[in-house]
């Protein structure tokens, strides 16, 4: 810890020791209760709970996608896990379920030799994918699956290759 949380450790303890630890206690309390009772604060409480309300609503359909390391080393395949975590069957363009891989760092773009076949993932259902990155260059990466459904449903991942 650095010398100000030091300080401040010191400061609040020699309040409670003054004070007494009901006394702090209970005025830290009622701080609290004040400020919660500030219409600002009540205002953005709600405004924050509609939010997270809005962007968690349940969708039918849901696809995570996972590596299984974050670290590679050069020429080393990557391991790509997609899974349908949603209530619905989803479909990609390809048998290599529409991956996408680019370097963060050049903007490079790699395709990955699929056949042109609508894929199914049944829910709860995974596959994985391996790519293996040739001649690529050392940086951050993204791999992307995007689904062939109306909804655009799409998952990414990142990770790096030394």
């Amino acid at each position: 810890m650095g010398l100000v949380t030091w300080i401040a450790v010191a400061v609040i303890l020699l309040v409670v020791i003054g004070l007494g630890a009901g006394v702090f206690f209970s005025g830290l309390f009622r701080g609290a209760q004040i400020i919660g009772q500030n219409p600002a604060v009540q205002n953005a409480t709600q405004e924050t709970k509609q939010f997270v309300e809005d962007k968690t609503q349940t969708s039918s359909n849901a696809l995570v996608i996972t590596t299984d390391k974050a670290v590679y080393g050069m020429g080393e395949p990557v391991t790509i896990t997609a899974k349908n975590v949603g209530s619905e069957k989803l479909s990609f363009p390809d048998s290599a379920l529409g991956l996408e891989v680019q370097n963060v760092d050049t903007g490079e773009k790699y395709s990955m030799a699929a056949a042109k076949v609508i894929t199914e993932l049944d829910e709860g259902q995974s596959r994985v994918i391996t790519w293996s990155p040739e001649g690529n260059k050392s940086g951050t990466y993204t791999a992307t699956m995007h689904t062939t459904t109306d909804e655009g449903i799409s998952a990414q991942v990142s990770f790096e290759i030394k």
